[in-house]
């Protein structure tokens, strides 16, 4: 299969890519408008800052986050109700705008940032012996957080727009927790460790950088955008806009080209549909439940990965040591679910099944080609990671009689799929888009037309 797969990406057909550079007249003509532009683009951004103090009773500052289950050997500890309360504010340390790489350098200092919720610990072994549970409040505040990065800029009209963010974030977190041993004392906890030992922190932030992201691309879009391209260079904007062309179309057809060879290997493969982990969750119907249930799926799925397809124009960065393509993927057809569960709670002895549909899925890929004699491109995936998922749709079927069980079993499969899920389908997408880069290196080192169009076509993509 895999060798009709390679004998089939031998026909690719590249895209005809137009490499435009930038005489050195025109970058010192750009470079004397980087700083006007970058004044005005961090003065608009503090004064939108400024402006969220003020209209603080009308803008959204309390963010929901999904229910998360974690399993520590017999453990199992549900999150939920999760809640993050923050006034959109981002500190500038720095915001730099670079025309001739069409991107802007960031490096932003934000508050702390509270997420409170509560937990429920069991041990499914001690269930068995003792059936005891504990629970209570967490709040998980993260301090010291910064967001630093490249954010690619695309010209769109006459406007410039942040599109595609390569961005890093740093934190240190402390957990703390708070619960009743009886009915008149309360017991509080913390706890400060290292980033890496913070398995709870961790999981938390991984939905934590989805909203912060979400929320900086909408405030810097809402500033960058109302600055006109044409007056920010005084009328002399035609080669930076055949510049942008120039990137775009790059940048679009190596990430098109390596996709397609992606998508070729996952049906090769028989990935277009992949196993995911089953997960286990001890309930009561309340609290004061004497009653334990128990809920276990099967082994889940997600599919159709042949459907994952470019969300928009991805960005390109180049200079004398690498070149980087950024952006965005999805899937159009996003299904996930458990083709059987069980549970028991008191009297009853149930199976069904669970189905999802995620409408928006956004995954951020990074490529590096490193540029050097002895080998000209040293290509990898540099960075993969879940940027968004919402609009998710969940059916449930088999409850019966615990049908008030349902919004809980799906927000279940919801938590679980951000914990775990997610991370089984990244891994499947960098094998794939790693497969795609070998095969069209090893294209390059073969004789015939076929070596020789894509011997042309990297050598197109590179312009230095």
């Amino acid at each position: 299969m895999l060798d009709s797969m390679e004998s089939q990406n031998n026909r690719t057909s590249y895209p005809n890519i137009d490499t435009f550079e930038l005489t050195s007249e025109y970058v010192s003509f750009l470079e004397q408008f980087n700083p006007n532009i970058q004044e005005n683009i961090v003065s608009a951004f503090n004064n939108e800052m400024a402006r969220n103090h003020r209209r603080k009773n009308f803008i959204k500052t309390v963010h929901n986050l999904d229910t998360i289950l974690l399993s520590l050997d017999n453990t199992k500890i549900e999150l939920s109700k999760l809640t993050l309360e923050w006034l959109p504010d981002f500190k500038v340390i720095n915001l730099g705008v670079n025309l001739c790489k069409l991107c802007l350098d960031i490096d932003f200092k934000l508050d702390d940032l509270p997420v409170s919720g509560n937990y429920e610990v069991n041990n499914v072994a001690l269930q068995n012996v003792l059936p005891v549970s504990s629970n209570g409040a967490i709040t998980v505040v993260y301090t010291d957080v910064t967001v630093k990065g490249r954010v690619g800029l695309l010209i769109q009209g006459d406007s410039f727009v942040p599109e595609n963010y390569d961005v890093d974030y740093t934190w240190n977190s402390e957990v703390s927790v708070s619960y009743f041993i009886n009915r008149d004392t309360k017991v509080e906890a913390k706890v400060t460790r290292p980033t890496d030992d913070q398995i709870i922190a961790k999981t938390i932030w991984t939905q934590l950088k989805e909203v912060l992201t979400t929320i900086l691309k909408d405030q810097l879009k809402g500033v960058v955008v109302e600055y006109s391209v044409q007056e920010s260079l005084a009328d002399e904007d035609e080669k930076l806009r055949q510049l942008a062309q120039s990137q775009l179309t790059k940048a679009n057809g190596l990430f098109d080209t390596l996709l397609c060879a992606a998508k070729d290997y996952l049906v090769a493969k028989d990935l277009r549909t992949i196993e995911t982990p089953p997960f286990e969750v001890l309930y009561r119907g309340k609290l004061s439940s004497t009653e334990t249930g128990l809920f276990e799926s099967g082994n889940g799925y997600i599919k159709d990965l042949s459907t994952l397809s470019r969300l928009s124009d991805l960005s390109l960065f180049e200079d004398e040591r690498q070149l980087l393509v950024y952006g965005t993927l999805g899937m159009r057809e996003f299904k996930h679910g458990y083709d059987s569960f069980k549970t028991k709670f008191e009297d009853n002895d149930l199976t069904g099944s669970l189905k999802a549909q995620v409408r928006g899925t956004e995954i951020f890929v990074k490529l590096s080609f490193e540029k050097s004699e002895e080998s000209p491109q040293k290509t990898k995936v540099e960075k993969i990671e879940t940027r968004l998922l919402r609009d998710t749709a969940i059916d449930t079927s088999g409850l019966g009689s615990l049908s008030w069980l349902i919004p809980t079993t799906q927000s279940w499969v919801l938590g679980h799929l951000r914990s775990t899920s997610m991370d089984i389908l990244l891994k499947q997408i960098e094998a794939a888009f790693s497969y795609a880069i070998e095969a069209e290196m090893k294209k390059t080192t073969t004789t015939g037309s076929d070596g020789d169009n894509s011997r042309l076509f990297w050598k197109s993509i590179f312009s230095k």
